[in-house]
């Protein structure tokens, strides 16, 4: 079910306000895992792995991504 007029419309909003402060970097929507990449942690350290990514029950789906 999809969210009301109203709602959408005060989500586009909030999204609009991150972009233009520069926090929201895209928000296009989600896209086929064969564009995705890995990302991997280890303490305190990050690490992007640019390759696609395998199913598994570790990944999650983004619709955005900011700093």
């Amino acid at each position: 079910m999809m969210p009301d007029e109203k709602l959408l419309a005060e989500m586009g909003k909030f999204n609009e306000e991150l972009t233009k402060a520069g926090v929201m970097l895209a928000g296009d929507g989600l896209h086929p895992s064969s564009k995705g990449k890995h990302l991997r942690f280890a303490g305190n350290r990050k690490t992007f792995i640019d390759a696609p990514s395998q199913k598994s029950r570790n990944s999650f789906p983004a619709t955005g991504y900011g700093r």
